[in-house]
């Protein structure tokens, strides 16, 4: 019964979000550059994408990056997650594939129900900085996530961090600018 609910699951995520494309340049046109100028706020974010290792994967997950500015100064780069379940994982930590601790943070979290299933759907970001990103983009690298009642492994893919890498890179030499200014009236 447990598996039967966990491919529900599963099939309900597939329709939120997009397989990740093996090809980072076509991620990487994806990436959106948004600034506001009445805050001084920039945001580079990625496609939300659906990261699974294969149909008997247990622990799929929507992840894309994004990263903010202020004043053009980088204040925080995130792994952003949503990982769906049958039972609450009150996630709290993870851990690189190298054995680095990396800072969870909890955004939110809520319950769904369809089909007389209900799910449980956590969005935590994983903190990043620019050369963990860049150590990310030599192959697919898997995190792990430890919560209080789940633990659960997801792979992301080297195109996806090569793709926001190489665009990070790109805003921060100015060579690639914001997409949808908003305008000062």
């Amino acid at each position: 019964m447990k598996k039967i609910l966990i491919l529900l699951v599963t099939s309900l995520l597939i329709s939120c979000a997009s397989i990740v494309p093996k090809n980072a340049e076509s991620i990487e046109k994806q990436i959106v550059i948004e600034h506001d100028s009445f805050s001084k706020k920039t945001w580079i974010k990625s496609p939300l994408y659906l990261s699974r290792q294969g149909f008997t994967d247990t622990f799929p997950v929507n992840l894309s990056y994004r990263a903010s500015f202020k004043n053009n100064e980088l204040e925080f780069i995130q792994l952003y997650v949503t990982a769906s379940n049958i039972t609450w994982g009150f996630y709290h930590s993870a851990n690189g594939e190298d054995g680095v601790n990396l800072k969870l943070v909890n955004v939110d979290s809520f319950i769904d129900s369809g089909a007389g299933i209900v799910t449980t759907i956590e969005h935590f970001g994983i903190s990043l900085d620019l050369e963990y990103i860049e150590k990310m983009t030599a192959k697919d690298f898997k995190i792990k996530v430890y919560g209080k009642r789940n633990e659960g492994v997801f792979i992301v893919p080297k195109a996806l961090s090569k793709a926001f890498y190489n665009k990070l890179n790109c805003f921060q030499s100015n060579r690639c600018v914001p997409q949808n200014p908003v305008l000062d009236m």
